[in-house]
């Protein structure tokens, strides 16, 4: 491959530098960085040049994904348009009129609908087939009479540890099931083949490009298997981080693998583990009752186990990564991960963080973990924390700007398909702290907003540092790998409502253009 060189009307290198004119890209990496006549002086005979419309800032990579689930997902009963139970169960009908065996979807919203759904409105329009519907947030599953029959689940079938099969006042299952209790079900779900993964991934991360993302940090409990399938067919076009599931801890240990391991594509991260569910279901994790209540969520991993997962892992050499986003699951995983044994690769990191109260920030910050969270996430969630937390307790949620003051590293993402990947959005919910309506107009406790270039860092250089690769990729500096996106405004310099609106018009992977507009 030839010497290139790109010029644009800016390029964001970050760091310590500030913009320059020209990138010399040679061999997937950026060669130099400068004006364009010292991009040229350091050229070979022979080099190309490009000229982009645009402004040039590193690749963004999303620091926490489902990917395959995402993919998936795309081309199933999409519950994220239905403001309605009638509007969901509508989705579900016209589902059913095409195909066989299990329907399957994902998106239902409790709070959007009212309230819990039940399986009888799927029983009347499935026609016998089984349903598997998962919830917005991931935490819980609506099903219909024939799922729950075909796996054995009835009034008799006792909760799981850490999970709740909801029950009408008849205690029959009401047909939807939290947390662990989702298993009862999903281990009776058909497998996708290899080949509809592959096809369903190739499309996903085609569309990633397209939204200027470059690489991802995956918690898919298959991605190792998937994305690996991809790259050695060679059609791997992200840099992926893929952290090792809980129940593969053992395998881990005993093949010696540990975090970093790994090539240009995919790396090892970190031991997934989770702490509590999450908001919209009150199963996060509270120090004190949810609001109006004396329920303070659900502990899904007990914490002498957590201890001891930690600790085993992290002296095998595997980092940990936890979710936790109720205040007493962060607490937990701040005192626990903070006292661990430091792994050499890549820092300890804790997933979410979306309550954390002002008395944790300076721990937070001195623990040496990465703050992995999802600013995309608060414009659902400003309504449910104001109803089930409070406003005062609410204070404390997405605490941006104290956190990194207090010296905590961001990685952002978008836990998708939780929340859209466009990262333009993550990037205006950081700066704005709004909702989809645009309210509160002045932010939802603005005194936790970051700036657009502060927000930007954490979608670069944040997640380089959650990934131990700090010394060659979130920057466009010599030595560092030429990913990079170009968009039609400068991200840094205008108004924040164009961060959402913005469009990328270059996205380049280890020098290769993946996307053009």
């Amino acid at each position: 491959m030839s010497d290139l060189i790109l010029t644009a009307r800016r390029i964001h290198v970050l760091g310590t530098h500030g913009p320059v004119q020209a990138l010399l890209i040679r061999d997937g990496r950026i060669a130099a960085a400068g004006t364009e006549a010292e991009a040229r002086a350091a050229a070979l005979l022979g080099a190309a040049h490009e000229h982009v419309d645009g402004v040039v800032t590193p690749g963004l990579v999303d620091a926490h994904v489902h990917l395959t689930t995402w993919a998936l997902a795309r081309r199933r009963v999409d519950l994220n348009a239905a403001r309605t139970l009638n509007e969901g169960v509508a989705a579900v009908a016209e589902a059913a009129g095409t195909g066989e065996g299990w329907i399957r979807g994902l998106g239902w919203d409790q709070h959007r609908w009212g309230g819990l759904p039940h399986r009888e409105p799927l029983d009347n329009v499935c026609g016998g087939r089984p349903v598997f519907l998962q919830s917005h947030d991931l935490h819980g599953i609506w099903v219909n009479g024939e799922a729950l029959h075909r796996c054995g689940i009835t009034r008799d079938t006792p909760d799981p540890e850490g999970g709740t099969i909801v029950r009408g006042a008849d205690g029959e299952p009401t047909g939807v099931l939290l947390e662990e209790a989702m298993k009862l079900v999903s281990v009776h779900l058909p497998l996708e083949s290899a080949e509809e993964v592959r096809e369903a991934l190739v499309d996903a991360q085609r569309e990633c490009h397209r939204l200027g993302l470059t690489g991802v940090h995956s918690v898919e409990v298959t991605g190792l298997d998937d994305f690996s399938a991809m790259e050695l067919d060679g059609a791997l076009r992200l840099r992926v981080l893929q952290a090792i599931q809980l129940n593969r801890l053992d395998q881990a240990l005993a093949l010696g693998l540990r975090s970093g391991f790994g090539g240009e594509w995919i790396r090892i991260g970190g031991l997934k583990m989770f702490l509590d569910g999450a908001l919209g279901s009150r199963t996060a994790l509270m120090r004190e009752p949810y609001v109006g209540s004396d329920d303070r969520g659900i502990s899904t991993l007990p914490p002498d186990e957590f201890r001891v997962h930690v600790q085993r892992a992290a002296l095998g050499g595997i980092s940990s990564t936890v979710h936790a986003i109720g205040d007493a699951a962060v607490e937990l995983a701040i005192d626990v991960l903070g006292a661990a044994p430091r792994v050499a690769a890549m820092p300890h990191r804790i997933e979410h963080v979306q309550l954390c109260p002002p008395d944790l920030w300076e721990r937070a910050g001195r623990s040496g973990l990465i703050g992995s969270m999802q600013p995309i996430h608060l414009m659902n969630d400003i309504p449910a924390a104001e109803r089930h937390w409070g406003h005062e307790r609410s204070r404390g949620a997405y605490p941006l700007s104290h956190l990194m003051r207090a010296g905590m590293t961001l990685a952002f993402g978008s836990d998708v398909p939780v929340e859209s990947c466009d990262p333009r959005i993550g990037l205006f919910a950081a700066v704005r702290r709004v909702g989809w309506n645009g309210e509160p107009a002045e932010g939802w406790w603005q005194e936790n907003a970051i700036s657009a270039e502060e927000a930007l860092r954490a979608y670069t250089e944040g997640p380089a540092v959650a990934a131990g690769l700090a010394h060659r990729t979130g920057r466009l500096l010599p030595g560092y790998d030429a990913d990079l996106v170009a968009w039609d405004v400068d991200p840094l310099d205008c108004d924040p409502d164009q961060l959402r609106t913005m469009n990328c018009v270059l996205t380049m992977v280890a020098g290769e253009t993946v996307h053009r507009a």
